[in-house]
């Protein structure tokens, strides 16, 4: 994991100072995905964060913000660079839609620590509370685990 962390603020540092477009932005292709868990908009909150602190911060490089709105029941939080511009490289934005059913808003950077596993591993970890850096979740038969995201342009 370490050595994984080391690589992706490496490759982010380079990529920044090679002019690419670094994390999410208007000028980067990103992965999006928009899906609903049958979870309090709460609990779904805390599982983005408890899963991004676990496997999308890398060794120091990247620290987590965000925060729930009670008011408005809904919550967003972004995984973000310490290095280059406060870029940031994740974010999930969750709503109540219901007691216990959130809608979830995902995007990655999708590169490194951000690509499609990790939108899927954040998935799991939303939509069954269970964070881990990895989809350990068989999915059903005849289904594309990764049918609920994009590549944005």
């Amino acid at each position: 994991m370490i050595k994984q962390a080391k690589c992706a603020a490496t490759v982010l540092a380079m990529a920044a100072l090679s002019g690419c477009a670094v994390g999410l932005g208007a000028n980067s292709a990103s992965l999006v995905g928009d899906f609903d868990a049958p979870v309090a908009y709460r609990q779904a909150y805390q599982s983005a964060v408890d899963q991004a602190k676990l496997c999308l911060l890398g060794s120091g490089a990247y620290h987590v913000e965000g925060g729930l709105d009670a008011a408005a029941r809904k919550g967003a939080m972004r995984v973000v660079s310490n290095l280059v511009d406060s870029r940031e490289m994740a974010r999930v934005e969750v709503s109540a839609a219901g007691e216990n059913r959130t809608k979830v808003h995902v995007q990655m950077w999708g590169r490194s620590l951000w690509d499609a596993k990790a939108m899927v591993a954040m998935h799991d970890a939303v939509y069954f509370s269970s964070p881990s850096c990895s989809a350990y979740i068989p999915p059903q038969q005849g289904v594309d685990p990764a049918a609920w995201f994009r590549i944005k342009q």
